[in-house]
């Protein structure tokens, strides 16, 4: 069995339509029901059999498993066969089509926008629920439909026992120190929330940045293994512009992408919409078009930093940047240890990662590192031509606020700066949107009396 799967989790399809028509007819219906009775007989088989009428969300249906505790999901093409086994006597349920339309009418009128988005934080462990309480308190319950979970972790977590191995894959990656520490607790909080269902809820994406063989792949291993197979994925930010990858987000509790693109720019609108809480439009291939709101926590890993064209604040504090620095030397890796750490510390893990998601419940936001701060730094400038320009001390110098250039006169010299250094310039509108990022360092773009666009704040070189 794969860790973080309970058992029976790949019969979650017979399961659901099984059990349904072993339970016999709570109804018998007539030979030439229409779709529309079709449709409200299934959900009636399936409460039937579950005790918990069906919810259609996050693009699937789902249904209650008493026995595990845990809902359980199925695809519309899932249901549309399950209908096609389960009626196929009916005058009007005969075609793929009749199948697929009665389908299509179940999740009509299951419908919900969110059964899932409103359940309480934390994790179904070893047939109980451990809750997350926003004072930061752990709690133990038994596990009921209520809590609306999706995942049943095979573990109960333990607290307050060392995990030798995973200490030593934490010392490796962030060293000792105070930075360390802090990069070990931000670590600790975002996982944490990540298992515990409320990541995106802070509309805060993780990025393990550095360069290979420093434990980046390793800890996403460890993660993903609390997780069923088909509750992860791997959707490249790059691409959720597109309707058939945002729908892949949909239903997932992890996106984890091994490592971004250094070179296609990540778009800022979809990305910052997928990421705060917006709803999302997606389409499968053949289905009907759907929205939903994308709770899947992310979390990239990379050896550089991708492009972005969003230079604006909003877009940057999505990120959390964790640093990995220390690769370890050809020759001295463990073969094996994320396995090794899931067969002998996954209950010491689990219960470290819980302490992390309860501490940010208590303190409500991600910490910002000094790394991390750093790196943000580094990446807005990288990404903004405009502020590259006005920290180029060849070209521009600070001055005083009350010192003002007239603005054309700025845009003109980025020009011949951006042609001497084989840099594409931005337009002028967008280079002066994008001056707004350079407040930090003294830079102001505004109007004067007569109504001319001026730059304060900085003084051109002659050499420009």
């Amino acid at each position: 069995m794969t860790v973080g799967q309970s058992p029976g989790y790949g019969e979650a399809v017979r399961y659901v339509s099984g059990i349904a028509v072993e339970m016999g007819d709570p109804n018998p219906l007539a030979p030439d029901a229409t779709h529309s009775e079709i449709a409200d007989h299934y959900a009636q088989r399936v409460t039937a059999a579950s005790g918990e009428r069906p919810v259609y969300d996050l693009g699937a249906l789902y249904a209650y498993d008493r026995d595990a505790g845990i809902w359980r999901a199925q695809e519309l093409d899932q249901l549309a066969a399950a209908v096609g086994s389960s009626y196929t006597g009916q005058k009007l349920c005969r075609k793929h089509s009749d199948y697929r339309q009665i389908a299509q009418l179940i999740a009509t009128t299951t419908g919900t926008d969110d059964f899932f988005s409103t359940a309480p934080a934390g994790i179904a462990a070893d047939g109980k629920f451990y809750q997350v309480a926003e004072d930061g308190e752990i709690c133990a319950d038994q596990l009921v439909a209520d809590h609306r979970q999706r995942t049943m972790i095979p573990v109960a977590p333990e607290f307050e026992v060392r995990a030798p191995l995973f200490e030593l894959l934490l010392d490796n990656a962030f060293g000792h120190g105070d930075g360390g520490d802090a990069q070990r607790e931000l670590l600790q909080m975002g996982m944490g929330a990540a298992l515990c269902g409320f990541l995106w809820r802070l509309r805060t994406v993780l990025m393990l940045f550095g360069p290979t063989s420093t434990g980046k792949s390793t800890l996403l291993e460890i993660l993903k293994s609390f997780f069923p197979r088909d509750r992860v994925g791997s959707v490249n930010p790059q691409s959720w512009g597109n309707e058939y990858h945002a729908a892949a987000l949909a239903g997932l509790s992890l996106n984890l992408v091994g490592e971004l693109d250094p070179t296609t720019p990540i778009p800022g609108g979809i990305f910052k919409s997928v990421t705060g809480c917006d709803p999302v439009g997606a389409r499968h291939p053949t289905h009907r078009p759907f929205s939903f709101v994308c709770m899947a926590a992310h979390i990239f890993n990379c050896n550089r930093l991708p492009p972005t064209r969003d230079k604006s604040a909003a877009y940057f504090r999505r990120w959390r940047i964790l640093e990995f620095t220390n690769s370890i030397a050809p020759g001295k890796e463990i073969i094996g240890l994320a396995e090794r750490i899931v067969q002998q510390e996954q209950a010491a893990v689990l219960g470290w990662l819980l302490e992390g998601a309860a501490r940010l419940a208590r303190d409500g936001h991600l910490p910002e590192t000094a790394n991390h701060r750093r790196l943000t730094e580094y990446w807005r400038e990288a990404n903004n031509s405009a502020l590259q320009f006005v920290l180029d001390r060849e070209y521009v110098e600070p001055a005083s606020a009350t010192h003002s250039v007239p603005a054309q006169e700025v845009y003109n010299a980025y020009k011949r700066w951006g042609t001497a250094a084989g840099i594409k310039v931005m337009g002028r509108n967008a280079f002066y949107d994008a001056l707004l990022d350079a407040g930090r360092h003294g830079v102001a773009i505004s109007e004067d009396f007569s109504g001319l666009k001026v730059v304060s704040g900085l003084s051109l070189q002659k050499s420009t």
